[in-house]
C-alpha cells in the first residue's frame, strides 16, 4: 500500500530518481563573511564529467536580485538542459519501477499474519 501511495506522487516514484536541477547543481554561492575560500569544492571541474564546471557566485545577494529570486537563473557550467534532466528522470523512473515490480511477489501483501479469531475482553463472559 505504501508503494501505491508513493506512486501517486508524481513524478517522484519510485523515490531516489530525481536528478538535480541544472540551474542550481553547478552553482556555488560565496556565503563566507568576507573571506574568499576557494578550492575543489567550488572551482574547476567538480564531480561531473568533462565540459562541466562550477559557477562561482561572488555576491549571492546581488545575484538573487538580478535573477528575480532565482526565477530567471539560467543553467551555467553544465551541458544538460532542464528538458534533458526530465527525460532522464522519466527513463530512470521507468527502470526503477520495473525493478520494484519484478521484485514484488504477486498476490495479497501484508506486514504480518494475525489469527483471525476474536478473543474475549478481560472480565467479559467469554466463549
Amino acid at each position: 500500500m505504501f508503494s501505491a501511495a508513493l506512486e501517486t506522487i508524481q513524478p517522484n516514484f519510485p523515490p531516489g530518481i530525481l536528478q538535480g536541477d541544472p540551474r542550481h547543481t553547478h552553482t556555488y554561492f560565496n556565503m563566507s563573511n568576507g573571506a574568499d575560500a576557494r578550492g575543489p569544492w567550488n572551482q574547476g571541474q567538480g564531480p561531473w564529467g568533462p565540459g562541466e564546471h562550477w559557477t562561482y557566485v561572488e555576491d549571492p545577494q546581488q545575484h538573487v536580485v538580478q535573477t528575480k529570486g532565482e526565477v530567471e537563473h539560467k543553467p551555467q557550467g553544465t551541458t544538460h538542459t532542464p528538458e534533458e534532466v526530465q527525460a532522464k528522470e522519466a527513463e530512470l523512473s521507468k527502470q526503477r519501477s520495473g525493478e520494484v515490480k519484478s521484485a514484488t511477489p504477486s498476490g495479497a501483501q501484508q506486514w504480518s499474519d494475525y489469527p483471525q479469531t476474536s478473543l474475549a475482553a478481560p472480565g467479559s463472559k467469554g466463549s
